[in-house]
């Protein structure tokens, strides 16, 4: 049975709306003989927040050291049965249909990435003021984007082929903006495509990381952003790419 491996991190403390996360989940319809797993990663070793679920066998739960989202991701990477993985925040809610539109595109590209709507604190939604048009991303286009600090994605929404994510040595260790390397570097050598339907409800609330202001600190935020451009330039420049046709 063909498997779609959902990747999580969570932390404690950071688990509150990780029940709201799971139901998202479970509500999934999938394409005909398809299975989703969720490969949840927890950034320590508390297991707290695997007390706030039901008990579920397509649930693989993990535990480590404190790393930091990105390597907390590679980390339940491991535990990836899937043919495809998608990145999937504990603070958010998948919409119907968001795997299955994924495993559609993914037939024919390495890598997606789908449009996202704001859920505000006062539980208003907003869209994304900035989506591309559905269809073939245009190579380098995210890469100018994010060179401009204007990513007009968000790079949670990514769904590839585990070769691909596994080529690509997973997440970056950074502190942060790990998707964006990750979305950087799979549209270095590689194909992909944006899915204009919503795949997510981005919860936005005082408590997630990028609300603090010590995660906007100036030194880190820039080198941040440099590993992951110059990432994608050193693999853009080797010239080597990765097509699933060629990975089967």
């Amino acid at each position: 049975m063909p498997v779609i491996s959902v990747i999580t991190a969570v932390y404690d403390g950071g688990h509150h709306y990780l029940l709201e996360a799971y139901e998202s989940l479970a509500k999934q319809t999938l394409p005909e003989g398809w299975e989703w797993q969720w490969c949840l990663q927890e950034d320590g070793d508390t297991g707290q927040p695997l007390a706030e679920l039901p008990a579920d066998s397509r649930i693989s739960y993990g535990t480590g050291l404190h790393a930091r989202t990105g390597v907390a991701r590679t980390m339940a990477l491991t535990r990836a049965q899937g043919s495809l993985v998608r990145t999937f925040d504990a603070d958010d809610i998948l919409l119907p249909g968001a795997l299955q539109r994924d495993i559609e595109v993914l037939r024919d590209v390495a890598w997606c990435t789908s449009a996202c709507i704001d859920l505000l604190p006062d539980g208003t939604t907003e869209p994304g003021p900035y989506d591309p048009p559905d269809g073939p991303v245009e190579p380098g286009r995210f890469f100018a984007e994010h060179s401009d600090n204007r990513l007009s994605v968000q790079a949670v929404t990514f769904a590839a082929h585990i070769g691909l994510v596994w080529t690509l040595g997973g997440w970056p260790a950074l502190t942060g903006a790990e998707t964006d390397g990750l979305l950087l570097a799979a549209d270095a050598v590689s194909a992909g495509w944006f899915i204009a339907e919503p795949s997510v409800l981005y919860r936005k609330h005082s408590a997630q990381t990028t609300a603090s202001s010590r995660y906007w600190d100036d030194a880190e935020s820039t080198a941040r952003a440099t590993a992951v451009r110059q990432r994608a330039a050193a693999l853009r420049k080797a010239g080597w790419r990765w097509s699933p046709d060629a990975h089967h």
